[in-house]
């Protein structure tokens, strides 16, 4: 007799799946600045997970932003997110520039009674 149930469902389960686990999108420096030479981001405002996603350098924000130190920044900025890789912070902070991080975000969980 053949077995009807797809190959996914016939392979153990693997490993463990975090419920509470968080997903931050990741933006690097170099696409910030090419949204600030582009005029899509302002240098003087502050640079936060709203306005990375209104002027389409992200798509979505989901649990937060990261910042990540790929590329180099030459523009003084203030930026606010949820987590931001040392050589990121070292390089916005030799810009002349500031970087918050922001608590990150909860999860929604249903009221306990």
């Amino acid at each position: 007799m053949r077995n009807l149930h797809p190959l996914h469902r016939r392979l153990p389960k693997r490993g463990f799946n975090n419920i509470f686990r968080l997903d931050f999108v990741e933006v690097n420096l170099d696409r910030i600045q090419q949204a600030i030479d582009a005029k899509l981001l302002d240098a003087g405002a502050t640079i936060n997970a709203e306005s990375l996603v209104k002027s389409r350098v992200l798509r979505r924000a989901r649990d937060g932003v990261r910042l990540l130190g790929r590329g180099e920044i030459k523009a003084k900025v203030n930026i606010e997110v949820h987590g931001a890789s040392k050589a990121a912070v070292a390089a916005v902070e030799k810009a002349g520039g500031t970087v918050k991080i922001l608590a990150p975000a909860k999860k929604e969980e249903g009221e306990a009674a």
